[in-house]
């Protein structure tokens, strides 16, 4: 009876054996024919599977699509003054326009300067913010205006705007655009020219009157004077005497020289040059403005002047000399 039992406790071990062995084969065969997750795997009768593809885009870097200087137009300066020039600019970023952070200009000229260079207000300028506008066009799009001051002394010719546009990773995009700046021809001086109380048949003291170049290029100067009218030639029309009048050949200059000391009319008429009705260039090649700090020093040249009082005249004269900028020959 006892073999008896132990084999049938044989035969229930191997049948539980057996029982496990089918169940992990069964198992096997059931999860080898499942899909693995995330797999689509062609059923019979089908030829094409479609299959989903996913991106995440990080960042999109701003693009400068416009740039536009001055609307368009060649810059006409100001004389001993600065001019706004403005810079139009639109900026897109995918991103939405609130990740564009900053849009900068940087301004110069191309034959006087580079990109790279240091400002110097005659030739390089930078902005290093422009004015930003988010209610302008798409979600995706900001206008800029860049305003640069530029000096009535800045070179003229092609001068080059090129827009930098930064968004909120520091990632950058730039465009650039090209613009002429006009020659510029102006001068400042004083507005009298007083030669005290002369006697008459007597030459004045030496008066001066400084010639500031106002503009960007190298000039020369005309003259010419009048009493009543343009072309009357007379220099001063005075309000006693019996002449009242004194003849523009009694007015005279010297664009080069200082001669100190009291002049016999001789000595005036050998020394300097008759003013006339007509306007005469006069050679000075007065330079335009280079240093940034201090005007009246590298800008500015003398004129000398006298007058000589003829019998016939008397109380309170008064005249008028127009002086005229010219540019310099060869300089352009």
């Amino acid at each position: 009876m006892e073999k008896q039992g132990e084999k049938k406790s044989e035969k229930a071990i191997l049948a539980g054996i057996l029982a496990i062995e089918v169940f992990l084969v069964l198992a096997i065969l059931f999860f080898l024919s499942m899909p693995i997750l995330n797999q689509v795997y062609a059923v019979v009768g089908a030829n094409n599977v479609t299959v989903t593809t996913l991106l995440q885009v990080g960042n999109v870097f701003p693009e400068v699509t416009t740039v536009i200087i001055n609307s368009g137009n060649a810059i006409t300066l100001v004389p001993n003054a600065t001019a706004g020039v403005p810079i139009y600019v639109v900026v897109r970023d995918f991103n939405g326009e609130a990740d564009i952070q900053n849009v900068s200009v940087i301004f110069w000229n191309t034959a006087t300067s580079t990109y790279g260079s240091a400002n110097d207000n005659n030739r390089h300028y930078t902005n290093i913010s422009c004015n930003l506008n988010a209610s302008y066009g798409t979600i995706y799009e900001v206008n800029a205006t860049c305003i640069v001051p530029l000096y009535y002394f800045a070179d003229p010719g092609n001068w080059n705007a090129t827009i930098t546009a930064f968004d909120n990773e520091s990632l950058s995009n730039q465009n650039s655009s090209n613009m002429s700046v006009n020659s510029l021809l102006a001068l400042g001086l004083p507005d009298v020219i007083n030669y005290g109380i002369v006697n008459a048949t007597t030459v004045s003291p030496e008066a001066m009157a400084n010639v500031t170049n106002f503009g960007n290029v190298m000039i020369n100067i005309s003259v010419k004077g009048y009493a009543i009218y343009q072309g009357d030639n007379l220099s001063m029309n005075c309000s006693l005497g019996a002449l009242k009048n004194i003849s523009i050949d009694y007015e005279k200059y010297n664009m080069t020289n200082s001669i100190a000391g009291a002049q016999t009319l001789s000595q005036f008429q050998a020394n300097y040059t008759n003013l006339s009705a007509s306007a005469v260039i006069r050679r000075m090649n007065v330079p335009y403005r280079q240093n940034d700090v201090a005007p009246f020093t590298d800008d500015t040249n003398t004129t000398y002047w006298r007058m000589y009082v003829p019998i016939g005249v008397a109380g309170s004269c008064q005249g008028s000399i127009i002086f005229g900028a010219v540019q310099s020959p060869g300089f352009g």
